[in-house]
């Protein structure tokens, strides 16, 4: 795909890629605990300058998703958040985050809201680039290329298992980075992380995007394992287990910011 670098998730992760820089990637669930304070960790996030925020939108049969963030979306679905109520939530957000505003989320999501429509409602409300666990490259033409015509950017997966064909094929829809899966596995933190020298030397050699590693990383020392490799890390669940713990209270927010500058902290 076409390289827009007006889009700044393409942008904020080829100049840090362009000047030697890690990029800090930070998924937080949509709704969790509630519309009104994802709102306030967002912008409590980008304070912090992390490159880019993933904004996950709450399914009812996740496919990637560990316990932790499972619950946090279980529980946003229950208090009534949705695709259209988040869009409105990065609408109120548009122009004020030096951070890329990603929403990652699955398939039936869009296409239940139809995707020429959600393609459009994204550009329209703030949204720099979609991430879709369950699409598979070979079969995405009708959002990868309404995107392009949009500027937005498209992510996909690949993982420790994948063919360099469907590498390839991953990368070529891409833009802005392309996300390495580190383990065979759902999302959550890890005792033992896997070496990923030889998978990230793999996906090198077919591509020159930028490598942005997730699922296992919960904390500083995981993190700087993968970024002696990658481009990026991708952080998730222990950013929901720190909203967990500290719901209800009245320095969440700056619970959050504190964890996401422990993890930042050397790297």
């Amino acid at each position: 795909m076409s390289v827009d670098y007006s889009n700044k998730l393409v942008r904020n992760m080829l100049d840090n890629k362009n000047n030697k820089r890690k990029s800090f990637i930070i998924y937080i669930t949509g709704g969790y605990p509630d519309l009104k304070t994802t709102k306030r960790i967002i912008l409590g996030l980008d304070s912090t300058r992390v490159d880019v925020i993933e904004i996950g939108i709450p399914f009812s049969d996740p496919i990637a998703d560990g316990p932790v963030i499972q619950e946090a979306g279980y529980l946003a679905l229950q208090k009534g958040t949705n695709l259209h109520k988040i869009l409105a939530l990065t609408r109120s957000l548009k122009g004020k985050t030096k951070a890329a505003i990603v929403l990652m989320g699955y398939y039936n999501s869009f296409l239940s809201y139809g995707i020429s429509k959600f393609v459009k409602s994204c550009k329209n409300n703030g949204i720099d680039g979609i991430i879709v666990p369950d699409l598979v490259p070979e079969e995405s033409g009708k959002l990868t290329k309404s995107a392009e015509r949009a500027g937005l950017s498209t992510v996909f997966l690949v993982s420790p298992n994948s063919t360099k064909e469907r590498i390839r094929s991953a990368a070529l829809k891409s833009t802005g980075f392309l996300y390495c899966v580190s383990i065979k596995g759902v999302t959550g933190q890890r005792k033992k992380l896997p070496e990923i020298k030889d998978y990230i030397r793999k996906v090198r050699s077919i591509t020159d995007l930028p490598l942005a590693v997730g699922f296992g990383i919960g904390n500083n020392a995981q993190a700087a394992h993968f970024l002696k490799v990658a481009d990026g890390v991708i952080i998730g669940s222990e950013i929901i287990k720190n909203i967990k713990e500290n719901q209800g209270k009245a320095n969440l927010v700056n619970s959050v910011i504190d964890l996401v500058k422990s993890l930042k902290k050397g790297l």
